[in-house]
């Protein structure tokens, strides 16, 4: 009866929390958002699944106290941080690099209007590795991990019901949350057949990536200011 309802009291805060880290804007979103407008759904399914095994992992690795030890270091907080930064400033270059050359070519649609199929040029969705391993130097990923970790383990439950209760929740809530912005990328796909369109969406994202880049390296600009 103590588990059951120790298991209801940490449910609740713990999918409310999942639920507002998964869903609000973040690294994650807006380039899931990017690459679905980009390259369709079906072609950002390995992305999706990538950030989902990542995170799983972070949530492990959080759970098992090393999450704990990086949030209590700064510098070991700082480093993620910077690694985080660097790859969003590079994606944000190279969104704004193929608007400016214009090499990125409209959208692919299986038969467009006048049957014919159109490419993305050189450009590639980001494989399931790739997406996995950007979860280990997210910084937002690593706070949410490590306060989920601490609402499970606050109540009094066992190990085993705690973890799964942490991978069951995780698991159920998140994946839903980061389709959304998959799709609404989608959405937007058909309109990025004209190319002022496209190249003015990938302006847009590129900003939106750097301002996030820049309001994530804050803490670091504000800690090391003289």
């Amino acid at each position: 009866m103590h588990t059951m309802t120790s298991l209801l009291n940490a449910a609740a805060p713990l999918a409310a929390f999942t639920f507002v880290m998964a869903i609000t804007p973040g690294p994650n979103n807006l380039m899931l958002l990017t690459s679905g407008a980009r390259f369709g759904l079906r072609r950002t399914t390995a992305h999706l699944v990538g950030i989902t095994l990542g995170f799983t992992g972070v949530m492990l690795i959080a759970y098992a106290g090393v999450g704990t030890v990086i949030a209590a270091y700064p510098a070991l907080t700082d480093l993620l941080t910077i690694a985080c930064v660097l790859y969003l400033l590079w994606l944000g270059y190279q969104l704004l690099r193929e608007s400016w050359s214009g090499d990125e070519a409209a959208p692919a649609s299986a038969t467009g209007a006048q049957g014919a199929a159109v490419t993305t040029g050189g450009a590639r969705p980001q494989t399931i590795m790739q997406a996995a391993l950007f979860q280990l130097v997210n910084p937002k990923g690593w706070g949410a991990a490590v306060t989920a970790a601490g609402i499970v383990t606050r109540d009094g439950l066992s190990p085993a019901a705690s973890l799964l209760m942490l991978l069951a929740v995780t698991a159920i809530v998140s994946p839903p949350c980061t389709v959304v912005w998959a799709i609404f990328g989608a959405s937007l796909r058909p309109l990025l057949h004209r190319r002022a369109v496209r190249i003015g969406f990938s302006i847009s994202m590129a900003v939106l990536i750097l301002i996030t880049a820049w309001w994530m390296a804050q803490p670091l600009l504000v800690h090391h200011a003289p």
